[in-house]
């Protein structure tokens, strides 16, 4: 899957996609078709690039900084005029212009930014094809200085038109012209031989702009490497959802990171209603996709297991377009996802509140089918679940969830995560917990609706 596809697929992934600051079409292009990466040395290689544009970026001025940046942004994509130098065509006077500009900024950039990683190629002599009176100015014709025949053409032309001499002017213009359109095929013939570092040049210009967007996002949501591992483990020490959290800081709230540890055995989590087992899903698939796109991670340490896909049903599927109902929807994608799964390829299999849609009984024994047909096949799977006495093989956990010991109804809806303690803990109990009356109670829900409830539950 490439990055464009995921995150067609992902809304996190997708915004955090929208924060970054992409300078140039290459690096966009880059990025949007880079692949879901299983190699550790490609990840790595990455990092090294994103660390290199933090060092660098760490010792400039704002404004030097901003200097930079703006630079970067009038370096235009020349992958057109190239092609047509490929097919051997003659080059016209704005193609020629482009290769001559993007020649002068790659110069200019090679003497702000110099790093064996992103190693520029010297396009000099490109430049000087293009600047025959070698003024290094961002403008370019046909200049006189490339043929004395066309220099002397053309001061006879304009001594004809200040003559009056129409005919012999006419003459002379389309001798300039005839003359013009040569030099423009032996430019065009000149340029061939250096398509090949002008490509590499496009090539090494979107990865530096590519590695100072990741390295500027790293450093706004504070992302970081993690430990690739070959053992069959995703950890986490306080990963978070980088826009959520984003998203609360910004409203001056609490975010709460939290440790995960996820082998080969299926992981199932229980909790009350809000205590956010959809966003540690979210937050793993996020972080999943970060990790193999080539970027930091949203938490403090790590050690993942790279995956063959990230394969998830989260949320509300019903597809009023296909005619299909949630549960036909959830169905349908789970069933896709056992396929997967079936191929013993290492997989992030995530799963939200399985068979919600229906009823208890028979939404019990589709969790309890699906965990025994994910056991031991080779997948991380986490589930999350509403319903008790799930007989499956797994690990089962669960959300702390509130601390609602001394809270007085009503609170805001905007309040309830500030007295939810999100981390996981173990439990064996196999009861999922029953929350939902009491939340009611909290919001502050009309008591005739819930009252009786209440009272069962005393």
């Amino acid at each position: 899957m490439t990055f464009q596809q995921a995150i067609n697929q992902n809304p996190s992934l997708r915004t955090l996609y929208s924060q970054m600051e992409i300078q140039t079409p290459m690096a966009r292009n880059l990025i949007l078709h880079t692949p879901f990466s299983q190699s550790q040395q490609w990840i790595e290689q990455q990092w090294k690039q994103i660390t290199e544009c933090q060092n660098y970026l760490s010792n400039l001025s704002l404004q030097t900084s901003q200097r930079f940046f703006m630079h970067l942004s009038t370096i235009h994509d020349i992958s057109g005029s190239l092609k047509l130098l490929q097919q051997d065509q003659i080059l016209d006077d704005i193609s020629l212009f482009e290769i001559k500009a993007f020649a002068l900024n790659i110069k200019k950039l090679k003497k702000d930014f110099t790093s064996p990683l992103f190693p520029l190629p010297n396009l000099q002599e490109t430049i000087n094809i293009l600047d025959p009176e070698k003024t290094e100015t961002m403008q370019f014709y046909i200049y006189s200085a490339y043929s004395e025949e066309l220099s002397q053409a053309r001061k006879q032309w304009q001594k004809a038109k200040e003559e009056e001499n129409e005919q012999k002017a006419h003459s002379l213009y389309i001798k300039t012209l005839e003359i013009e359109n040569q030099i423009r095929q032996i430019l065009s013939q000149k340029l061939y031989p250096h398509i090949p570092s002008l490509l590499k040049a496009i090539d090494i210009v979107a990865q530096i702009d590519l590695s100072f967007a990741k390295a500027k996002l790293s450093t706004q949501h504070n992302l970081n490497k993690v430990q690739i591992t070959d053992n069959k483990q995703i950890k986490y020490k306080k990963i978070f959802h980088p826009i959520v959290k984003q998203l609360l800081e910004e409203k001056n709230q609490p975010y709460q990171s939290i440790d995960i540890e996820i082998g080969e055995e299926n992981y199932l989590i229980t909790g009350a209603n809000m205590a956010g087992k959809t966003l540690i899903l979210k937050t793993l698939a996020l972080n999943q996709q970060l990790l193999q796109y080539g970027f930091f991670v949203a938490c403090q340490e790590g050690e993942i297991c790279l995956v063959e896909k990230v394969l998830t049903s989260i949320g509300d599927g019903q597809n009023e377009n296909e005619g299909l109902s949630s549960f036909a929807y959830e169905v349908k994608t789970l069933h896709n996802i056992i396929q997967e799964i079936k191929t013993n390829a290492t997989h992030l299999v995530l799963v939200d509140e399985l068979a919600r849609t229906t009823n208890p009984i028979e939404g019990k024994k589709l969790v309890e089918g699906f965990l025994k047909v994910c056991n031991k096949r080779g997948s991380f799977v986490v589930v999350t679940t509403h319903y008790s006495n799930i007989e499956a093989p797994s690990k089962r956990m669960r959300v702390k969830g509130f601390n609602h010991k001394d809270l007085q109804p009503p609170i805001k809806i905007e309040e309830i995560s500030q007295h939810i303690d999100y981390s996981l803990v173990e439990d064996n109990s196999n009861q999922a917990p029953t929350e939902a009356i009491n939340l009611c109670r909290l919001l502050g829900i009309d008591q005739e609706w819930i009252g009786g409830e209440l009272e069962k539950k005393k």
